[in-house]
């Protein structure tokens, strides 16, 4: 009896000790992979670190982007309000350019024409009187003329 609790126990023995040589390799197994684990968790977060401080510069360039092309678009808002501005001031100052013109041209063929209704009042005899009135008229109608031309410059003038 003793030796079959002899053999039990050295049957046992072998047994135990062959299932804590298949716990140390599943341990040591463990462990290889834990510490592979653990080298590539690094390396990631190590990554990660480099990717997250590349983000933030690539945030930082496009704010600073952004900020340039609105800037951008500001200058180029503020060069279209000047040239509009331009064309409207050269606009404005040909419509006055014409208007004193007008202006000029009116005065210069009132004044024409008082002229020579002066002349022709100087010596009315020689004239038929008819047309001496009617000449008159015409002359009135060249400075009303004047008159209105004038009147245009300035309201001109005064937008």
């Amino acid at each position: 009896m003793l030796t079959i609790a002899l053999v039990l126990a050295l049957a046992l023995a072998g047994y135990l000790l062959a299932t804590t040589l298949r716990y140390e390799e599943r341990a040591a197994w463990t462990e290889d992979q834990a510490r592979q684990i653990g080298a590539e968790l690094a390396t990631t977060r190590t990554e990660l670190e480099g990717t997250t401080a590349e983000l933030e510069a690539v945030r930082v360039q496009l704010d600073t982007a952004q900020a340039r092309i609105t800037e951008l678009a500001d200058e180029k808002a503020q060069v279209g309000d000047d040239r509009e501005t331009q064309r409207q001031l050269a606009d404005y100052q040909q419509r006055i350019s014409e208007a004193a013109g007008t202006v000029a041209s009116a005065l210069e063929r009132c004044v024409q024409g008082q002229d020579t209704l002066i002349g022709y009042l100087n010596n009315p005899t020689a004239y038929d009187p008819a047309q001496l009135v009617q000449f008159g008229t015409d002359v009135d109608g060249l400075c009303a003329s004047a008159t209105t031309a004038n009147q245009t410059l300035q309201d001109e003038l005064a937008r």
